[in-house]
């Protein structure tokens, strides 16, 4: 074996066992020096580069030493435009890798497919057989077709890096980037790479690309806050996730983080709005229930939620009727038997006119019914705060209030049915209240009757 083969041998041997690129490059070169009519080391040398242009010269020069070379066949095919055949006008069409590629929101055609299925299943045979540089050649060549295919990044990234070529992980991942593309494993492997690259800059920025991605998960863009907090970039979480509201403004998970925030900042104000808002989406979920309860931790705060709320007004008026309930059961001698129909209609008069009462007084933002009868809402003052701790007790509203002059007419008409409803269910005892009818016997302290004799 000349000097130029153990050169040549040697190289491959780095390439393959070592994986250290520099050195095998430096191997092949002088071997080539010494014989430059070698075209397996021309192949190989084309190995060490990922720039086409130059991966070609390589290639090229091996196929005028040996045109039958199959493995500068198999890498130049993979690099330039493979032929296909439409179905429909059976037309031959060449597909042109460009500078940007496409990504997966753009429609690939048929010719562009079969071509990625071409080079995945040559990708598959090169890893069967362990040859991972010529694997590699394929998924990068799919890339070069679809920016951010998923399979063939995945494979190419790891591959590259494994191989440390991490150089050429980072141009395949920033050219999906820099085409647009929208696949959130991606932003996490760019991020990955700028953070072992020491660029916190960059992480940052690439955080807040991935959260705004449109499909991109609520619990993926908390973790994005928990690690800018992590860093004491509270003011940066929180502007992150307030523009994720925009692609996920029912999202129960953020607004909770959001008011976490406020809350961890003593704003407890604009913390319960947030909490508020994540529980009125629904408090059947574990964040709502989460939402919930750290509502229920701060000082009472009426909000829009109770202030529109007819469960709530019933609620007060039904106090009324239980109060009428009992005056019956008094009139009918303490027995609910007795009470008869206009007791009954008493106890339901006394309901309903405690509902008007406390509509007219203190719920008169009951919603839909403040807005049926031309409610208006009102101009927007300062929050209610506590004298003593100046902790705010009442939120601004935003829901519209039934007039004055309405509130006026169902508090009097309620004031009205609250008589009639005293008349029907406390009838006996207003009757002997007017006719008191006296005894015609008392018994005395020495009468036995008077000890139950």
């Amino acid at each position: 074996m000349n000097e130029a083969q153990a050169l040549f041998h040697e190289g491959v041997m780095v390439l393959r066992e070592r994986k250290d690129v520099a050195e095998g490059r430096r191997l092949l070169i002088e071997a080539l020096r010494a014989d430059p009519n070698n075209d397996m080391a021309w192949v190989w040398l084309a190995r060490t580069t990922r720039q086409p242009e130059k991966r070609l010269e390589c290639l090229d020069r091996a196929l005028r030493l040996n045109p039958t070379n199959q493995h500068a066949i198999d890498m130049k095919a993979a690099i330039q435009p493979i032929p296909a055949t439409t179905g429909a006008d059976n037309q031959t069409t060449h597909h042109q890798p460009t500078a940007s590629g496409k990504t997966l929101a753009h429609k690939l055609t048929a010719a562009e497919e079969r071509q990625i299925a071409v080079l995945l299943k040559k990708a598959d045979h090169y890893v069967d057989t362990g040859d991972t540089e010529s694997a590699i050649e394929q998924w990068v060549s799919v890339l070069h077709i679809q920016v951010d295919h998923e399979e063939a990044m995945r494979q190419a990234v790891s591959q590259l890096a494994r191989l440390k070529y991490l150089d050429d992980a980072r141009e395949l991942v920033w050219r999906a980037l820099d085409a647009g593309t929208t696949h959130p494993s991606i932003y996490l492997t760019a991020i990955d790479i700028a953070r072992r690259d020491g660029t916190p800059g960059e992480v940052d920025d690439l955080r807040e690309r991935l959260a705004q991605l449109p499909d991109i998960d609520e619990q993926t863009i908390v973790n994005i806050a928990n690690q800018f907090m992590a860093e004491d970039q509270v003011m940066r979480a929180q502007e992150m996730l307030e523009a994720a509201l925009d692609n996920h403004p029912n999202s129960q998970l953020i607004l909770t983080k959001i008011g976490d925030i406020y809350r961890d900042l003593d704003d407890e104000h604009t913390a319960s709005r947030y909490y508020d808002q994540a529980a009125r989406i629904g408090a059947g979920t574990k964040a709502g229930r989460e939402a919930d309860k750290k509502l229920a931790e701060f000082a009472p705060l009426l909000t829009d939620r109770e202030r529109g709320s007819l469960v709530l007004a019933w609620r007060e008026a039904a106090g009324f009727g239980l109060i009428f309930l009992f005056l019956a059961w008094q009139d009918a001698g303490l027995d609910l038997l007795r009470l008869g129909p206009g007791r009954w209609a008493g106890v339901l008069m006394g309901l309903f006119g405690g509902y008007l009462l406390v509509t007219a007084t203190s719920s008169p933002q009951q919603q839909p019914l403040a807005r049926w009868l031309g409610g208006h809402v009102p101009d927007h003052t300062a929050p209610a705060r506590e004298r003593t701790t100046n902790r705010v007790i009442e939120d601004i509203t935003e829901i519209p209030i039934i007039p004055r002059a309405a509130r006026f007419i169902l508090g009097a008409v309620g004031a009205v049915l609250l008589g009639l409803a005293v008349w029907l269910v406390f009838g006996m005892a207003i009757q002997l209240l007017l006719n008191p009818i006296t005894p015609t016997s008392i018994p005395t302290f020495n009468d036995p009757l008077f000890y139950g004799f």
